[in-house]
């Protein structure tokens, strides 16, 4: 459970925080078989600071509603094959183009400079 300030009758709770963000990768394979991934970068907010605690629970809600509504969506989604867990969503959008949206917990290294990752 996620709290905001030092003295505990005037911290600021966020009972049902998880602290996951949503990372969307796209992973591209070319005729010779290369295959290369791209995903999003997460700005981690100064959670010490007041304004930079509620922009990341802000930021962590609209990211899990995002990703609610894509699961609902997944199984109506007009291409080849969709695969849905609890917090995976991979979608073969078309040949050699996979589009991957999946929550993960903050401490995860997605917060790299190089968006241009190769497998």
């Amino acid at each position: 459970m996620a709290t905001y300030g030092e003295n505990t009758s005037s911290a600021l709770v966020y009972p049902h925080r998880q602290n996951t963000r949503l990372r969307v990768t796209l992973r591209l394979t070319d005729s010779n078989g290369v295959k290369q991934s791209f995903h999003n970068r997460v700005v981690l907010e100064d959670e010490l600071e007041l304004h930079g605690s509620l922009k990341a629970g802000q930021s962590e809600v609209v990211e899990e509603e995002i990703f609610s509504v894509l699961i609902r969506e997944a199984s109506s989604l007009p291409t080849a094959s969709a695969r849905v867990s609890e917090r995976l969503i991979v979608v073969e959008a078309a040949h050699g183009t996979e589009l991957t949206f999946e929550l993960v917990c903050q401490s995860i290294s997605l917060y790299v400079d190089g968006a241009n990752l190769v497998d």
